[in-house]
């Protein structure tokens, strides 16, 4: 009866929704509306535009990477117009529950325009895995600079724990999956494997990582390496912007977390789900509550502002498509 229920996507829709709205009044409620709007209006404009303008930079940096992967695959699209479906996929994630939602619409433009759903979906899996795989590194390589350093940076033993096996856990996988063969011994020496709910998906993202060329994927890696840096630099001129002032270690230390929650689709876009763990990553290093909360928010405006532009550009270029188009009496 449950799955049956998780299966019908209004249904899901509405439970995302209703998730996202009660964790945001439940952690809202801890500090209170006003004292959140109160950090907000003493915004550091300049910080906060720099933070906008390397999410505009890195979205064009995961547009080349998935550029790279799909034409890997013989299938071709110019760069220009992988730029504008990401800037689409902003624009649909902004009113689509799921943060899936904008990976949907450009699996969709793709096959449309070019037949190849298949290697669509496909690229777009390996184009969040890579990035996944390059969050963690960037981690990896600050938990090692934290230890030869010996900063004395003040984290909860679990949540040191947390991101060292996290930024060890997704490498690791990624190594097995690629250069053994887990999906065939699995059948062959546990065959029940096969029953579970997500097995078809496991071999899926299994078949997804090891259909590219491992120069390609190296590729993709080392692209993902600055979208990482670059992404770190956001959350550092995030929390400048308001009045956080923190080691930028931190941040690469945070990534691969937050990077997590963002791929969950629990709730709607994240949010909800990425303003708790920012309270539990940030209030325990002395970030206050309504700060934290903020931070997260911030984060989500500049999401939501570039699927502004992804919306406007759709209008401007369906607009240019319809005068461009012969009207009837010229036909």
């Amino acid at each position: 009866m449950v799955k049956k229920l998780l299966k019908n996507k209004k249904l899901r829709g509405i439970l995302q929704i209703g998730l996202s709205l009660s964790l945001l009044i439940f952690l809202i409620s801890r500090v209170g509306l006003n004292e959140i709007i109160r950090v907000f209006t003493e915004i550091n404009p300049l910080w906060y535009l720099l933070a906008f303008l390397l999410f505009q930079t890195n979205i064009i940096i995961r547009a080349y990477r998935w550029t790279i992967l799909l034409h890997s695959l013989n299938t071709r699209p110019p760069f220009r117009h992988m730029v504008y479906l990401y800037y689409l996929g902003f624009f649909a994630n902004n009113f689509i529950p799921t943060g899936f939602g904008g990976d949907v619409v450009k699996v969709l433009n793709i096959r449309q325009k070019y037949g190849r759903g298949a290697n669509a979906l496909s690229s777009v899996m390996m184009d969040r895995l890579t990035g996944l795989l390059g969050t963690s590194l960037i981690a990896l390589a600050a938990l090692i600079w934290n230890s030869v350093t010996q900063t004395d940076t003040d984290l909860p033993g679990a949540l040191w724990s947390l991101i060292t096996f996290i930024s060890l856990a997704i490498p690791t996988a990624f190594l097995l999956i690629r250069w053994t063969n887990p999906i065939a011994f699995l059948e062959k020496h546990i065959p029940s494997v096969q029953k579970l709910p997500l097995y078809d998906k496991i071999k899926e993202l299994v078949e997804t990582v090891n259909q590219y060329p491992l120069p390609v994927l190296l590729k993709a890696l080392a692209i993902s390496l600055p979208f990482t840096l670059n992404l770190i630099l956001i959350q550092y001129a995030i929390a400048r912007a308001l009045g956080v002032n923190l080691p930028i270690s931190i941040f690469s230390l945070f990534a691969p977390l937050i990077a997590i929650v963002n791929l969950l689709p629990i709730s709607f876009n994240g949010l909800g789900t990425r303003e708790a763990v920012y309270l539990l990553l940030y209030t325990p290093i002395g970030v206050p509550v309504a700060n934290a909360i903020a931070m997260s928010l911030a984060y989500y405006f500049l999401r939501f502002g570039s699927g502004l532009i992804g919306g406007l550009a759709y209008l401007l270029k369906t607009l240019l498509h319809m005068i461009q188009s012969p009207q009837p009496e010229q036909l």
